[in-house]
């Protein structure tokens, strides 16, 4: 019931309004002849050219945007790489080409004087296999010193039933 009062309200508003009267048969077919003779509206001259120019300036915004974005996108990438390298530890293990320096330099020297490139590449595999078996080694030692720590003081734990408050 309130919207069909809402409804009316609206048709009686239209009515109210002074509109033209609607174009009859004949005053829209004189209109229709006199617009196909000559052109009512013509549009700016420069028009055409106010609108190129928009869309020139949109697209220039558009390429601004993926360029700025491109560029954040490679700054990130570089600042993450930059952290990564800072934040992982490095373990103490030496390039193959790298000079080494102390005892194992030399002995390195030694070895590989009279040898070819060939002996070299499998001597220098066998100096990389023997370090990270050393490296496994001491995790293993410091594995097990852990589980002898965590050990006592669960022993400790269990031997002081009564403690003081």
């Amino acid at each position: 019931m309130i919207h069909n009062m809402m409804e009316e309200r609206k048709k009686s508003n239209r009515r109210d309004v002074s509109l033209p009267a609607p174009l009859t048969e004949e005053e829209l077919a004189r209109l229709i002849a006199e617009v196909e003779e000559r052109e009512l509206l013509h549009a700016p001259g420069h028009l055409k050219e106010n609108i190129f120019s928009q869309i020139q300036a949109g697209k220039r915004r558009e390429r601004e945007r993926a360029l700025f974005s491109y560029r954040a996108k490679v700054l990130v990438g570089m600042a993450a790489a930059l952290a990564v390298l800072f934040l992982v530890p490095v373990d103490g293990t030496e390039t193959p080409g790298m000079p080494q320096s102390g005892i194992l330099g030399a002995a390195y020297d030694e070895e590989t004087q009279g040898v070819d490139e060939w002996e070299r590449e499998i001597l220098e595999r066998q100096q990389d296999i023997e370090r990270t078996w050393e490296r496994y080694q001491a995790g293993q030692e410091r594995a097990a010193a852990r589980r002898r720590y965590f050990r006592e003081i669960s022993e400790r734990f269990k031997n002081h039933k009564n403690w003081e408050d």
